[in-house]
């Protein structure tokens, strides 16, 4: 009787909670609807260009953080809010509109027109803050449009971009997913985070040691005044376990692991993290004894696990560098050009072309939504400007590069959305971005044959070892573990002080051969920013990849720190 009462209760409170969504739903789409059509009809300015498309997002959100360390709660935050973003009003017309053009005001667009929601379900209230925001959107881009129109006057335009349109049409779409209760299990996830943190306690050497847990999650609505509507949840939630220690020299080590799931049920079990802890803990007392590296090594490099998933973000989809995301050439002000940018070459121009290795296949799944019983957490239904993603596009095929990731600007090449607009919950600003990225490898052996090869090639080039890297950072491609590998006797020795440049696009044609089993790297993209942040950065993307990459020659070096911490002067108290 007692469970049927607690049932009883949490059956009430379920429902209570879908009922309260489906309200807020029926509000929501209700004022975007009637202010979008208002304002697509009234909204002018004499002498200025009439506005021809609106759209407009709006999210019931909640971010969350916490911070743990050696088993005590330091920080519980929790914010919920309701935000309206990606607002955007296009005057002019499909072809020639105040979009591809780049001044200071137009970088700032989507933050000027951003605005924040009464959280309370009132139709007018909300309608009052959408006409603000539209109202904004309206004068800045009549001003943009004006100043476009006024340097396309005085300047030639880029030959690749004549004859293209400034955005591309779209069909009327519906997307309707149920919503979901956007809380968090704070005491759940409070006894998870500081359960975790014990595990570093007997570990008297490390100068300190953390879990930092963030997320959010979010009912998001979507609407456009071509008629497409689309509400759908979207979350993810971040955990990274991370521990330091300094070696008698002075330099730092720092090691994390970092785990990403859609939700508290998806986290993988409160053991399972427990061992990768004390794992982490020992290799960071190796890392501390590790010789320090000190050679320049130009050879084969063996990318394992984490680094290997990596390798595949470094080298197509790091924000940084040349990536598989389609960018059209903007209209600037600007007298002259960067001598760097004049030669450089587009992802447009690399299209049909080989980029990499023959057997590489790379194909974008948006709607993928679970690999092997693991939810990906870079699937979703629809982009921010209205598409249902394909189901599949090919990206790269046997080394060729056939399609680039993209939304409804069109370039040289790309002329049609394939839904990979997205916009990042930390700056609110739209970029293309990597859903779900599946990577297959033609030539593929176990990953102990991978090993008998990066030797032979070794000893090929008269190197007495190789370099094998297990874990790098994921945006400023520092390497954090690299063992060297004796080729002589094969003995794996961890070692200390390497460094590379990093990976680019160019090198995929090092790549030699993968191996024949796959890993998941739930993660995020389109932001490299550092995984201290109190808040999720980029936007939740999923890399299904070899779990290791041999690449022909990397040069790695030591990496020069001059300016190192010196020691503290007491010693650590959990050494006492």
């Amino acid at each position: 009787m007692k469970n049927l009462k607690i049932f009883i209760v949490l059956f009430i409170m379920i429902l209570g909670t879908r009922l309260a969504a489906q309200e807020a739903r029926k509000v929501i789409q209700e004022a975007m609807e009637q202010e979008i059509s208002r304002d697509l009809k009234e909204l002018r300015l004499e002498g200025m260009k009439n506005p021809f498309y609106i759209a407009s997002t709006t999210a019931d959100v909640n971010m969350f953080s916490i911070h743990s360390t050696l088993g005590a709660l330091i920080r519980l935050t929790e914010t919920p809010n309701r935000i309206s973003y990606n607002n955007q009003v296009l005057v002019g017309d499909y072809n020639n509109n105040n979009l591809n053009f780049s001044n200071p005001k137009a970088s700032s667009y989507f933050y000027q027109t951003m605005s924040m929601l009464p959280q309370d379900n009132s139709v007018q209230e909300l309608r009052r803050r959408l006409w603000t925001s539209f109202d904004r959107g309206y004068k800045l881009s009549a001003e943009l449009y004006e100043s476009k129109q006024s340097t396309l006057k005085s300047k030639t335009q880029d030959d690749d971009a004549m004859g293209l349109p400034d955005y591309t049409s779209a069909e009327k779409v519906m997307v309707e997913k149920p919503e979901i209760s956007v809380k968090f299990d704070n005491q759940k996830l409070i006894a998870y985070s500081n359960a975790v943190s014990a595990a570093f306690v007997p570990y008297k050497t490390l100068t300190g040691s953390w879990v930092r847990f963030v997320g959010y999650k979010a009912n998001v609505y979507y609407l456009n005044s071509e008629g497409s509507k689309a509400s759908y949840p979207t979350s993810v939630l971040r955990m990274v376990v991370q521990a330091e220690t300094q070696a008698s020299n002075g330099e730092v080590f720092e090691l994390y692991k970092i785990y990403h799931a859609l939700s508290e049920s998806d986290l993988p079990s409160k053991e399972e993290v427990i061992k990768d802890a004390q794992i982490l803990a020992e290799t960071l007392a190796q890392l501390k004894a590790a010789p320090i590296f000190d050679d320049v090594y130009n050879g084969p490099v063996l990318f394992e696990g984490q680094a290997a998933s990596e390798a595949v973000r470094k080298t197509m989809f790091y924000a940084k560098n040349d990536n598989l995301c389609a960018v059209r050439k903007q209209v600037t002000g600007n007298s002259g050009m960067n001598p760097s940018a004049q030669t450089k070459v587009s992802a447009d121009d690399r299209i049909d072309k080989k980029v990499s290795a023959e057997g590489l296949d790379v194909i974008a799944k948006p709607q993928m939504y679970s690999y092997n019983g693991i939810q990906l957490v870079g699937a979703y239904p629809i982009d921010m400007e209205g598409i249902v993603p394909s189901q599949e596009t090919i990206l790269i095929g046997n080394g060729i590069l056939k399609n680039l990731l993209c939304g409804r600007t069109p370039t040289v090449k790309m002329k049609q959305s394939n839904g990979h607009l997205r916009v990042p919950f930390t700056t609110l600003n739209p970029m293309i971005v990597p859903s779900v990225i599946d990577v297959d490898f033609k030539t593929s052996y176990p990953k102990d044959e991978l090993r008998k090869k990066l030797i032979e090639m070794a000893k090929a080039e008269g190197l007495n070892y190789a370099l094998v890297v297990k874990m790098m950072t994921p945006n400023l491609s520092d390497l954090k573990l690299v063992y060297s590998v004796d080729v002589n006797t094969g003995e794996e020795k961890l070692i200390r002080s390497a460094g590379f440049k990093g990976l680019t696009m160019n090198d995929l044609r090092k790549i030699v051969c993968a191996s024949n089993q796959k890993i998941v790297m739930n993660t995020t993209a389109g932001e490299d920013l550092a995984h201290r942040f109190d808040y999720p950065n980029g936007c939740p993307a999923t890399f299904i990849t070899p779990d290791a990459f041999l690449f022909k020659e990397i040069e790695i070096t030591k990496v020069l720190k001059p300016n190192m911490a010196k020691l503290p002067v007491v010693k650590n108290p959990m050494e006492m």
